[in-house]
């Protein structure tokens, strides 16, 4: 049974109400809450999970997938604190991380930890442009990255009504690098070995991000790499859980 937040920007797989930590994930581009759904297993008893439900996707499709960070970041802040209960850890993939860094900066205090995963720093360049490309284009560079279920490239209809969310997550991408804040939350960042996205240099260039501490750690795999071993990642965010004595 999945419990949604009220403001309809959060949802919980198996919520741990009596949880010490809680973990936020937000989603990589075009994909949705459901990604993180076995992670509830995975992290265990003593984490609450929580996931960002994001326009343009799942049991939000109705609604128009969003261009702009802020428009994510500044609902998606408010609903954490009216509904989320310190401390709270915020781990993203990709376009998540960049999210989850924006949303860290807007949350202060309540923020305990940011996980970024597979996600160039953001003072560096997007790079490639992906979001111009025609649907054929797009579509092969996400396949090329290994973000397209094999069965899904048979569903054509079913491509069509994904790949705007992706042209929309992309150009957040886009519009947020460039930026050189920095925030006072220790970050610990992830890196696939293989990753053309996001290179282990780009992904170890997040300790110009934060005041508060960093921690790299690299994993076998290219951008998808988590989708392999998830429990890799979720071990290590557990482990903060017991840095703060939550275990």
């Amino acid at each position: 049974m999945n419990e949604n937040g009220g403001s309809g920007w959060l949802t919980r797989p198996k919520p741990r109400p009596g949880a010490a930590l809680r973990v936020v994930c937000l989603p990589y581009a075009g994909g949705g809450a459901s990604a993180y759904w076995d992670w509830a297993d995975l992290l265990g008893e003593s984490v609450d999970l929580w996931v960002a439900a994001l326009p343009g996707r799942e049991r939000r499709f109705g609604e128009p997938a969003l261009t702009e960070a802020a428009a994510i970041t500044g609902p998606l802040a408010e609903a954490i604190r009216a509904e989320i209960a310190a401390p709270v850890v915020l781990f993203g993939h990709s376009m998540g991380g960049l999210l989850a860094f924006d949303v860290a900066r807007r949350l202060g205090g309540l923020a305990e930890h940011l996980v970024v995963s597979a996600t160039k720093a953001p003072h560096l360049a997007f790079g490639g442009a992906p979001h111009l490309l025609d649907d054929a284009g797009l579509l092969d560079w996400m396949t090329t990255l290994g973000g397209v279920p094999a069965d899904l490239l048979a569903h054509q209809d079913m491509l069509a009504l994904i790949l705007p969310t992706l042209r929309a997550d992309l150009t957040v991408c886009a519009g947020f690098h460039g930026t050189r804040d920095v925030v006072d939350v220790p970050v610990t960042a992830f890196s696939g070995t293989d990753d053309p996205l996001a290179t282990v240099a780009d992904v170890a260039a997040w300790r110009h991000h934060t005041v508060a501490g960093f921690d790299l750690v690299v994993r076998p795999g290219g951008h998808f790499y988590l989708k392999d071993d998830p429990a890799a990642v979720t071990s290590v965010v557990r482990s903060l859980a017991a840095r703060e004595g939550v275990q």
